[in-house]
């Protein structure tokens, strides 16, 4: 793979979170400030689709946020249906044409990066991550091979039912645990991400843990209509009586909506936490930082926690998903990020993506001072 200024290639490139969770624990309202982590970028349009006053999106991987840039860029220019041709969800011949007219429309980095990268556009933007092309070119094939018929039964379930019984008798068992450990083992997520950048803790047994969250899903929600499930199990988007199960950034209301939304939208490349040193107090109402725990300590994540409690405004919201490592709210914190049990669990139930659970707080500044909250958190 050819590389841009000495940039790694992206590692996301497509939604492996359910946007649907995030608008529920969040409620974007029209006024709020809003701070998300890029990630692939199908989160952060997903928030910009409901018009937010401000939206800062950070991240400490320039590729990430060219191909957010990219990502925008095409929806705000190109037809609903040549998006999705464009992005590799429908067959095109001509993406690198397509991508030619960006060149006035991203930065001259970003359009410098995907250049560089022209077999990413030839294929469709969307399934060339490193961690996509993981499922497409390893998980997708051998499940092809090993489940191929469950699989096409699967795809074509009537109801849960059907799917529940195909996957309990016919799936569920010891080849597929042993798949699932071996897959997603340390090393396995180690040679993935393939960046010394990520700092990995890991305080869970994410193979037995998978295993669980596998049943859950495939007991509780549809293959064909949850996007995640499809793309991991299928390497594609699946379409189901002339439906197609797409993301929530990239049905076609959605699309409509991002395109007319009139948010003050910044695009970050940096360090979060240094980024959040630098905002004033009070000035953010939302917070969507995605599964920042994975790739953080300890000690990053309680700085981390400290900032949202100085730059969060009074009755602001704060979402985070844990997956490899499970960080909590610190207690001494518990009184100003005030967690939301009833809600936290309600989203490790619905959402589609399965793996995360999440932290969901309301933040409460009312009832201690200002300088007392910051003693608290440890803020000088």
């Amino acid at each position: 793979m050819q590389k841009s200024n000495q940039e790694k290639w992206i590692l996301y490139s497509t939604c492996d979170e359910d946007s649907y969770s995030e608008l529920r624990a969040l409620d974007i309202r029209s006024n709020d400030r809003v701070l998300a982590v890029t990630g692939s970028g199908c989160r952060t349009l997903s928030l910009l689709a409901c018009n937010p006053k401000s939206l800062t999106s950070v991240d400490f991987s320039p590729g990430q946020n060219y191909l957010l840039e990219l990502k925008l860029a095409a929806i705000r220019t190109l037809s609903y249906d040549m998006l999705l041709k464009f992005f590799g969800v429908e067959d095109c011949s001509n993406r690198w044409e397509i991508f030619s007219s960006f060149e006035d429309k991203i930065s001259p980095q970003a359009f410098a990066y995907f250049s560089a990268n022209r077999w990413a556009i030839d294929k469709g933007i969307l399934f060339t991550g490193r961690h996509e092309l993981f499922y497409v070119r390893f998980v997708a094939p051998l499940m092809r091979v090993l489940y191929g018929k469950q699989l096409d039964q699967i795809a074509r379930a009537a109801n849960l039912e059907e799917q529940r019984e195909i996957f309990n008798k016919h799936i569920s068992g010891f080849l597929w645990d042993l798949m699932i450990r071996v897959g997603f083992s340390p090393l396995s997520i180690q040679i993935i991400l393939n960046d010394p950048k990520y700092l990995v803790e890991m305080n869970v047994n994410v193979g037995d843990y998978l295993i669980e969250r596998l049943a859950h899903t495939f007991n509780n929600h549809l293959v064909r209509d949850n996007n995640w499930t499809s793309f991991m199990f299928y390497g594609k988007y699946l379409e189901y009586q002339g439906k197609r199960c797409l993301p929530h950034f990239l049905l076609e209301e959605n699309y409509h909506a991002i395109r007319q939304a009139t948010t003050k939208f910044e695009i970050v490349t940096g360090n979060l936490i240094e980024y959040m040193k630098k905002m004033p107090e009070h000035s953010i109402d939302k917070y969507s930082l995605s599964d920042v725990t994975s790739c953080i300590d300890t000690p990053t994540f309680t700085s981390l926690i400290n900032e949202v409690v100085r730059t969060g405004a009074n009755q602001g919201k704060l979402c985070y998903r844990n997956f490899l490592n499970k960080q909590l709210i610190p207690s001494n914190l518990e009184d100003v990020l005030q967690r939301d049990q009833e809600l936290s669990d309600s989203l490790y139930h619905d959402d589609l993506a399965f793996a995360y659970s999440f932290e969901i707080a309301q933040i409460n500044k009312t009832k201690k001072p200002v300088a007392e909250i910051s003693t608290v958190a440890g803020i000088s």
